[in-house]
This record gives C-alpha cells, sequence and structure tokens, in this order.
C-alpha cells in the first residue's frame, strides 16, 4: 500500500503543479522532464483534459485515469519484460476486469508490479488510434471521450515474433499527451473512416519489418477482459489486459545487430529513424480490422 500511495502522490502533485487547472503538466514533480522531454510536442488535449480524465466519470474510473496517466514512474534501470510474462501475469491476477469493473483499491495490482517501469523487445501486429468516432461512446475517459485521432491513444499490438497472431498479442499504448508526431505516426499503420479502419500497406510494411524495444508503465487495464486465441465474439483481441501504458520510449532495432534488448548499443530511437525514410506514397488499402474501444 505504501508504493501505491507514494505513487499517487507523485501524479497528484504533478497535478497540482500544472499551470491551468484542467491542464495536464508537462513535467513531473521537481521539475523533472517527461521521459521522452526532448521529443514531446504540444496538443490541444493537454490543455483541455487532466490527469483525471473526465471529471464527470465514475470515481473508480478516474482512479485508474491517475495511472494511465502517470509518466513520472521512476527506476534506475527499466525492467526486462517478454511478451509472455505479460500473459503469464495476466494468470497471477485475481482483480475482476471489464466494462465498468474497474477497481476502487489498486493495491493487489501494485502488489504484481504495477506502476514499475519495464522494457519489452517485440514486433508490431497491429496498430491504430483507438476509441474514434461519434457520439457519446466516442473515446474514453481518460482523455475526455473526444472522438478524434489528436485525442485517443495509439493503441499497438505486439508479439514476440513477427507471425504472432493478434489474439496471443499484448499491448502498448502512447498516449496523446505531449505526444511526439513521429509516434503518432504509428497510428497510420490502419486509418479510420465511415466507421472502419483499413490497413495501409506500406505503413504495414515498414512498422513491420523491424523489432522493437518499448518502455514504459506496466498497467492493468480493468477496463477490459482478455481476449485471447480460441475466444468466441470478444474485443479487442489480445492475451493479456497487463500492458505498457503510457510508453515511455520507442526504439527500432538496428540492422546487423542481435537486437539484444539488454544491450543499448543494438537499438535506434525510433524519431531518429523515422526521419531516415522517404514519405510513402498513398496507396489503396486491402482489407481492414474491426475494433471495439481500446
Amino acid at each position: 500500500m505504501l508504493k501505491q500511495t507514494m505513487r499517487f502522490a507523485a501524479v497528484l502533485l504533478c497535478a497540482s503543479i500544472s499551470v491551468a487547472q484542467t491542464g495536464f503538466p508537462d513535467h513531473c514533480p521537481g521539475e523533472t522532464p517527461l521521459p521522452f522531454a526532448a521529443i514531446q510536442e504540444k496538443q490541444a488535449i493537454d490543455q483541455s483534459c487532466g490527469l483525471k480524465g473526465k471529471p464527470t466519470s465514475p470515481q473508480n474510473s478516474q482512479t485508474q485515469n491517475l495511472v494511465k496517466n502517470n509518466f513520472c514512474a521512476s527506476a534506475s534501470a527499466p525492467e526486462t519484460y517478454t511478451p509472455q510474462m505479460l500473459i503469464d501475469l495476466q494468470g497471477k491476477t485475481s482483480v475482476p476486469s471489464g466494462y465498468g469493473k474497474e477497481p476502487a483499491d489498486r493495491t493487489a495490482l501494485d502488489d504484481l508490479g504495477e506502476g514499475k517501469v519495464v522494457r519489452m523487445k517485440a514486433y508490431l501486429l497491429e496498430a491504430h488510434h483507438a476509441d474514434l468516432g461519434t457520439g457519446p461512446t466516442a473515446g474514453e475517459s481518460v482523455n475526455c471521450n473526444n472522438g478524434t485521432p489528436p485525442f485517443n491513444d495509439v493503441h499497438i499490438a505486439l508479439g514476440p515474433q513477427p507471425d504472432t497472431q493478434e489474439c496471443a498479442s499484448v499491448t502498448a499504448e502512447i498516449s496523446p499527451h505531449y505526444r511526439p508526431a513521429a509516434w503518432d505516426a504509428i497510428g497510420n499503420f490502419e486509418v479510420y473512416s465511415g466507421g472502419k479502419y483499413t490497413v495501409t500497406p506500406g505503413m504495414a510494411s515498414r512498422l513491420q519489418a523491424h523489432a522493437y524495444r518499448v518502455t514504459g508503465q506496466l498497467f492493468f487495464d480493468a477496463s477490459h477482459e482478455p481476449c485471447p486465441c480460441g475466444s468466441v465474439k470478444c474485443e479487442p483481441l489480445r492475451s493479456s489486459v497487463w500492458e505498457i501504458h503510457p510508453v515511455y520510449q520507442i526504439e527500432v532495432c538496428k540492422a546487423g545487430t542481435q537486437c539484444d534488448e539488454t544491450n543499448d548499443a543494438d537499438w535506434l530511437a525510433f524519431d531518429k529513424w523515422w526521419k531516415t525514410l522517404a514519405p510513402l506514397q498513398p496507396v489503396k488499402p486491402p482489407h481492414r480490422h474491426a475494433h471495439e474501444k481500446e
């Protein structure tokens, strides 16, 4: 409980030093910069949606939103995780999850590791700006229920191998707050139009050609249930609702290296890699995926 109390104290202190009451702080307590400060970009959501998300959301949801918005988890070194470790952690979790089931007390999740910084090597299977659309169900509470791409997370499905099925995937979520432009581009793996998501072939080919090292906070998304392979009529597809959320760093494996997740020399910051690429030419997407709220 002490760890959880200290964690919430950090994000609440962060909220108290925000310039605007409803705004989102651009740094952590003690003037510590955000983990991606060198490439962060101001977004409209930063001025209109605070750490607790939508003010009229249920209290349990606002409590979870505070954890989702924790950019200030600290660690001397990120703990190395694998996709399978997130799946195994799901099996050890007795906390109920699903829409409206967010717990009032997250101590049990804290004891399982929620709030620590982890780093995972994986392959990108699918990505999109989540929760898009119009009407009362658009968006999600943490981002104040706005259904447009700049106000929503970029959902990334990750697997241990390039050919991993999405139903066997785990998740990383890039928050819209201060989101760097290069990270935002990952959401264009699929584009949303006319109520459906459609794969962009050129973007998919480009993003799926490399292993990634993703660093961020370990988080249990209690708003969802797992939807592993063999499940009947559930969305979104994934084997664990333990995820990396929010993302603190994204790196691409350098060509000619072993892609060793413990060797920093094998990895290049995604934004630096992205700048070396030529613009993609628009092409007609061949197929689409349907997604419910992430």
